[in-house]
């Protein structure tokens, strides 16, 4: 009966076994295969060879040289600047960036995530209601003592800066904007269709943000 190594898991026979080397091997050989550092011209290839990868798998890519790793949703660029499309939703009705642009950038590296967002407002741009949320380009793990994220924002009335809050100490998905919410008080409001400084946004406002959390 073929045992399993206790820490990788790998296949080997025991001396009851049927005396086959050629399937003994091949059976180690796939075992050990998801296991090493595979290696892929492109992401493409990488895709279309691997169609069922687990959780863990690590590939190098020649083009544009990196390492990835599949988180067990989506392979990953380790250390490397990813792009994302932030998703941006409102407490009451959900906001849409018309003809602004929304774009977002990712790196992780180990445990830890660093991001940047940019929100451009255009002339189609719609505000929803209610508080601002974005959501994060991976889920985050535990945010102990919720870490703060910076950011800048405009409105006619001005630049201001802003802070942003994930919504939840563990597995958060997105987070929530503060700054000031008028010209007369220095005490941060949350940051919604109202605008900034009191001031509605519009045409030509926006919205920067950058920080660095734990995935999960």
């Amino acid at each position: 009966m073929t045992l399993y190594t206790p820490l990788g898991g790998l296949p080997y026979p025991q001396p009851t076994d049927t005396a086959n080397l050629p399937l003994h091997l091949q059976s180690l050989a796939e075992g050990i295969d998801g296991r090493t550092v595979l290696r892929y011209a492109t992401a493409a290839e990488r895709d279309a060879t691997i169609t069922t990868p687990a959780t863990g798998m690590v590939a190098w890519l020649t083009s544009p040289g990196t390492l990835s790793y599949y988180t067990g949703s989506a392979w990953v660029a380790m250390g490397a600047w990813n792009t994302y499309t932030p998703v941006w939703t409102a407490e009451t009705t959900n906001p849409a960036i018309g003809n602004g642009s929304l774009t977002g950038r990712y790196a992780i590296v180990g445990k830890t995530c660093h991001f940047t967002l940019l929100a451009q407002f255009g002339s189609t741009t719609t505000y929803g209601s209610g508080a601002y949320y974005f959501a994060y380009p991976v889920k985050a793990g535990a945010m102990g003592g919720y870490p703060q994220h910076r950011g800048v924002a405009t409105s006619a009335t001005g630049r201001g800066l802003i802070t942003c809050q994930p919504t939840a100490t563990s597995n958060a998905t997105i987070y929530s904007l503060w700054g000031p919410g008028s010209t007369s008080s220095s005490a941060l409001s949350q940051l919604g269709s109202g605008g900034l400084f009191g001031t509605a946004w519009a045409n030509g406002n926006i919205v920067r943000i950058d920080g660095t959390y734990e995935v999960a």
